[in-house]
């Protein structure tokens, strides 16, 4: 009968026989002797016993009870012993076996990666390393690979396939049998490399699996990226299609390599050890190789250590320096300042205020830098989404020109300086002249004066504003009363619902669509006024700016908004009006005057509230002339009115609605609810009233509130329409005296 004990070794607890734990600490303790001279002892043997951990809980996983002396004998012989590296013979021979093995691998075939060990007769599923059912892990054991490779593949199947990897897991999973599978034979894995990384290491575990210099994977990775960038650069130039930049990411090409790349930060684990690094590069995990390789890490920390102690050497010295300029002259300073003010204690108050207000407004001065840049990035990254918009603006090569210049140095140029001003306080590099200070300062100079010519050339084009006014034929309401609405045809606006990238909501933007070609306005504006006669009468007033008066007026007759009339008492007006690229936007904006005779009445439907009426002041000074805004003027006088409510025109007051806001369907439902509430209440009194009357009263009863339904009923059906409530008839109000 042996004795097990339990040991805390590298943070896991291992059930071990007593004869076993004896070997392992003598084993411990000779290396403790063997690497007491070699720099970075204490790392070596905590990396060689996180490996022994590693193998002991392997051992445990398959099923053992506690780790015997045989298992301590498997471990030392598989990493070495001390004794076996201090004959030189074995140094030499295996010096001969690693350039036997690196003349294999130059002909560039990965078999080397695994053992020769013939491989299995069939699957199985691995019942140790397992996740959801050991598939995966089986796989890589059958085909000699990293169980991470064969996940990966099943995560980009599942996900990129519709699903596809879920239905063939769960066959592969039901298919295979379980068994326990020995994954030594594994002489390589796939990690995660944290000393050559960029974002996460991904690609430089990647290129050391698979023998491949870093900068392949990298570029496989970032490719789909510069296409993305390209494509959507030449989309934009040529104004085939436009798109928020987004789609950079998210697009069908790009989001398979950004998809790829998450998955595999997601699942690949990093070489944080020294083993698992000799793992990654396929060495053998060894003595001489942890020694090695922590040698290594140490000598890499080591250089940056005495480069990072040179550079704060530098800069203390160049603090120190500073700060003695700064006592000495501050000292100097508040030696004269003291002997002005009387009191040391008052002074020293009075700096440590005016202190702490400098750090404050030094904070605040940088959270305002910092909210620049990130709206001069904002404009910059919408600006290449509004850019098709500039075919309906800008006029001819100059202003292009303009615009893109006044875009690029007046507005990007200063991006770049803080963006390359940042790389080189980030990387400490400095410059004894200020040669970029100036190229930049130059290119921003250019670009403001180009806004300025943009601003002043566009602003010559919208000099003027006029208006035409186009009488519309109107058959006069047999009712005498005309229902105003919006056109709810379903017929579509090539780019409907689709601006800057976004699925827009038409309701909120200023046009309903935008294509290559045309933009459907929606600045429209319904004014109601008095007629001067007993008819209804319409007018459409367009209007427009331009550089002349007769330039303007051409703009606005180029305007097509047409209304008709249906049905005798409805008038139903466009969606909007559209604007060409050859016409340009030139402040166009559509007005339809209803003149309503006293006595009529008028009801303007909800549908008008997708009009927004757009107005660009450009020249504050047009009142001046009158010529341009007599047409405003004339209707000064219109009227307020509220949608869905029925007018009717006065001769003093002007527009009165006739009740209130109609009910919609939803407080038709609502009050016809409640209406049955006092209809069931009124039920159960009368045949309380019945209980307690004589036979002959309850039978007035009976008859009273057959009169007296109909009103209900009535009450009720008028409300579901949408017609306003019924006065309650004679019968009702006798009825309610009765029961009262």
């Amino acid at each position: 009968m042996r004795k097990i004990i339990n040991i805390n070794f590298q943070g896991r607890v291992i059930p071990i026989e007593e004869l076993a734990y004896d070997i392992l600490k003598q084993y411990i303790e000779s290396l403790r002797v063997f690497f007491a001279n070699e720099e970075g002892r204490d790392e070596i043997i905590n990396d060689i016993e996180g490996r022994i951990a590693e193998l002991f809980s392997e051992t445990l996983k398959k099923g053992a009870a506690c780790i015997t002396d045989s298992d301590v004998n498997v471990v030392i012989n598989s990493i070495g012993r001390p004794e076996d590296f201090d004959d030189e013979e074995t140094r030499v021979k295996e010096q001969l076996k690693g350039e036997e093995n690196k003349q294999q691998q130059r002909g560039g075939n990965y078999s080397s990666q695994f053992t020769t060990e013939p491989r299995g007769p069939r699957l199985f599923r691995d019942q140790e390393d397992k996740i959801l059912g050991g598939v995966c892990a089986g796989l890589a054991s059958y085909f000699r690979i990293d169980p991470a490779i064969v996940r990966i593949l099943f995560a980009v199947i599942t996900l990129g396939g519709f699903g596809a990897g879920v239905p063939l897991y769960i066959l592969l999973w039901i298919v295979l049998p379980v068994k326990k599978l020995d994954r030594s034979v594994i002489s390589k894995r796939l990690y995660r490399n944290p000393d050559d990384k960029v974002i996460a290491g991904v690609a430089s575990g990647v290129a050391a699996y698979f023998n491949l210099a870093v900068w392949i994977p990298r570029m496989v990775f970032a490719f789909p990226l510069v296409i993305a960038v390209l494509g959507s650069i030449w989309r934009n130039l040529f104004w085939d299609h436009f798109s928020m930049p987004t789609s950079i990411i998210f697009s069908s090409f790009g989001s398979t390599f950004f998809l790829v790349y998450a998955i595999l930060w997601i699942v690949i684990p990093e070489a944080s050890s020294a083993s698992e690094k000799l793992e990654m590069r396929g060495e053998k995990v060894d003595l001489n190789s942890i020694k090695n390789t922590i040698q290594e890490d140490l000598g890499s920390f080591k250089q940056k250590a005495e480069k990072w102690g040179e550079e704060f050497k530098v800069k203390a010295q160049q603090w120190s320096d500073e700060v003695q300029d700064t006592f000495q002259t501050k000292g100097k300073q508040f030696g004269k300042e003291a002997a002005v003010v009387s009191g040391n204690a008052g002074n020293r108050f009075a700096q440590a205020i005016a202190i702490a207000f400098k750090a404050f407004f030094l904070f605040i001065a940088g959270i305002i830098a910092f909210s620049l840049v990130l709206a001069l990035i904002a404009l910059l990254v919408s600006g290449v989404n509004v850019a098709p918009l500039k075919t309906f603006f800008l006029h001819g090569f100059w202003q292009n020109t303009l615009a893109w210049v006044s875009l690029i140095l007046f507005i990007g140029s200063p991006i770049v300086a803080m963006v390359i001003w940042v790389i080189r306080r980030i990387t400490r590099v400095r410059s004894t002249n200020n040669y970029l200070g100036y190229t930049f300062g130059g290119l921003w100079t250019i670009g403001l004066i180009a806004s300025v010519f943009l601003a002043a050339s566009i602003t010559k084009d919208y000099r003027s504003r006029t208006a035409i006014e186009e009488d519309v034929l109107l058959n006069q309401p047999s009712r005498g009363k005309l229902l105003v609405k919006v056109d709810e045809s379903k017929a579509a606006y090539y780019g409907e619902d689709f601006w800057l990238g976004f699925n827009w909501d038409t309701d909120d933007a200023p046009f309903v669509g935008v294509s290559k070609d045309s933009l459907l306005m929606k600045s429209v504006q319904v004014r109601i006024v008095k007629s001067a006669d007993s008819s209804f009468h319409t007018q459409v007033v367009k209007l427009s700016n331009g550089s002349s008066t007769t330039q303007a007026r051409g703009y606005a007759s180029a305007v097509s908004f047409v209304p008709r009339q249906t049905d005798d008492s409805v008038l139903v007006l466009p969606r909007g009006f559209v604007i060409t690229s050859d016409q340009k936007f030139h402040n166009q904006q559509v007005m339809v005057v209803i003149e309503v005779p006293v006595g009529k009445r008028i009801q303007l439907d909800e549908s008008l509230s997708d009009y927004h009426w757009v107005n660009v002041n450009v020249n504050s000074h047009r009142r001046r002339h009158r010529q341009t805004t007599d047409w405003n003027e004339d209707w000064n006088n219109d009227f307020d009115w509220s949608k869905n409510v029925e007018y009717v025109m006065t001769q003093n007051d002007g527009l009165k609605a006739t009740h209130e806001k109609k009910h919609g369907k939803e407080d038709a439902r609502k009050q016809l609810e409640e209406l049955e509430k006092q209809r069931i209440e009124l039920e159960k009194k009368r045949e309380e009233l019945e209980r307690k009357l004589p036979v002959e009263d309850s039978s007035a009863i009976k008859n009273q509130e057959q009169v007296a339904a109909p009103a209900v009923t009535e009450k009720a059906t008028a409300m579901e329409n949408g017609e306003p409530e019924l006065a309650p008839r004679p019968s009702g109000m006798l009825l309610m005296k009765f029961i009262r």
